[in-house]
């Protein structure tokens, strides 16, 4: 016993993976990516923590604009989750016994989803194409399994990542996968506006009407045009005699998984009992939208994705389950410290047994704090299409007052029929940082 009260105390010595991120945070607040990531590399991440760390390592590689090895960091990740999903006995007694962070991390489904997604969107940033389409497949995939969960999860569709796989599939001219992406993502639109708050992109409208005129759906394109209102939208036709710029723009922070727990004397034993909960804290930013100009012509971004209120729900959700793992934890703890107390060697060092392996209990209960920090609160996106030529445009940044919060240039070449793809972050400076 005394060997288990000293385990137990050399663990209460490890803080949780998320306490030690503030710098981090605190230098993308500033808006100095590179002296984030440059923080964050200071980490040693333990076995359990790898994926998380791969996660956040890429994501600040990306926002740092080195897609490259972003896309190494994310591709890494997503190997060690598939070599980690089948979870050992032993990590699961080990997580009973001292708290659920013990397990190895491997993201919630939505960043697991999310994972793929950036995967895509690194890949179209690089140009390539057929690289993006089998991360939009593996998504699928991945959706498929987490699909029969529906019933009892709010996260069990991704809308954005359905509409990114059409983009996708349209780019590659596969008409008929394009337009069952687009249904999909429509329909996932429809059904969770309630639940995270996100109507049908104004893009997607058009780019529903568009492919249902292209595959000679005609009743199903008119029923668009009436239920949007919409009557005049580009031909897919005339589209592929254009080039088109798509820009996603990644806004603020996720919310910060914060602890939640309470200490309490049992007043029948005099021992303490403690039970810690994770949480999630929205961080909140004035972003509303973005605008993309380039000469005359200019698009508005629609919210597309609200990782913030996708996190939180899907966190609710999972709750009851989170919370008798901790109660029984915390019986099962309290019974240790009992029978230390009650053990072989004399009565005082029965007492001193029984406290250390009580307060070594105590320390080591601690809330699964670990989440994706890195991923934005909100993705944005806008589409513009333009003739064949060498442009120079401008992006803005606006609150929800209108004013401008941040602005920027660009230039950009397009050929007959070709995509461009644009991602921008954006971090507010008086982002909220973990206390």
């Amino acid at each position: 016993m005394p060997g288990a009260a000293a385990f137990l105390a050399m663990l209460a010595g490890c803080a949780t993976f998320s306490d030690t991120i503030r710098s981090t945070e605190r230098n993308l607040a500033q808006q100095q990516p590179k002296l984030a990531l440059v923080e964050y590399e200071k980490l040693t991440p333990s076995s359990a923590d790898r994926v998380l760390y791969l996660m956040n390592r890429g994501m600040l590689l990306r926002i740092a604009g080195d897609y490259e090895q972003s896309t190494h960091e994310l591709e890494g990740a997503k190997k060690l989750i598939d070599t980690l999903r089948a979870v050992s006995l032993s990590e699961q007694a080990l997580s009973f016994a001292v708290n659920d962070s013990a397990q190895s991390f491997i993201g919630a489904d939505f960043e697991q989803v999310m994972l793929h997604a950036y995967l895509a969107l690194n890949y179209l940033e690089q140009r390539k194409l057929d690289a993006a389409r089998v991360e939009a497949l593996q998504a699928d995939v991945l959706l498929r399994q987490i699909a029969p969960g529906s019933l009892i999860r709010p996260y069990a569709e991704d809308a954005f990542t359905r509409y990114l796989t059409g983009i996708v599939f349209e780019d590659e001219q596969e008409w008929s996968d394009a337009m069952i992406a687009y249904r999909k993502a429509y329909e996932a639109y429809q059904g969770q506006l309630k639940r995270f708050g996100v109507t049908v992109p104004e893009t997607l409208k058009h780019d529903l009407i568009r492919l249902a005129d292209r595959m000679g759906l005609t009743q199903e394109a008119e029923r668009y045009r009436e239920s949007f209102g919409i009557r005049d939208t580009l031909g897919a036709e005339a589209l592929l005699d254009r080039g088109e710029i798509i820009l996603t723009v990644h806004a603020g922070l996720a919310p910060e998984k914060r602890e939640h727990g309470i200490t309490v004397i049992n007043p029948n034993t005099g021992r303490l009992l403690r039970l810690a909960l994770p949480r999630y804290h929205s961080r909140g930013h004035p972003f509303a939208y973005a605008r993309v100009s380039v000469e005359t012509q200019s698009a508005t971004s629609s919210l597309v994705a609200n990782i913030d209120a996708i996190a939180i729900k899907s966190l609710e959700a999972r709750m009851p389950a989170i919370t008798a793992r901790a109660l029984a934890r915390m019986i099962a703890k309290d019974s240790v410290a009992k029978a230390a107390a009650s053990g072989d060697s004399g009565s005082g060092g029965q007492a001193l047994a029984g406290l250390a392996v009580n307060i070594a209990a105590v320390l080591t209960e601690r809330a699964d704090t670990r989440s994706w920090f890195t991923l934005p609160g909100e993705i944005h996106l806008a589409r513009l299409s333009l003739p064949p030529g060498r442009y120079r445009g401008r992006i803005e940044f606006h609150g929800h007052s209108g004013a401008v919060l941040q602005s920027s240039e660009f230039q950009v070449e397009l050929g007959k029929g070709e995509k461009r793809y644009m991602s921008r972050h954006w971090i507010p400076t008086n982002l909220e940082v973990r206390p």
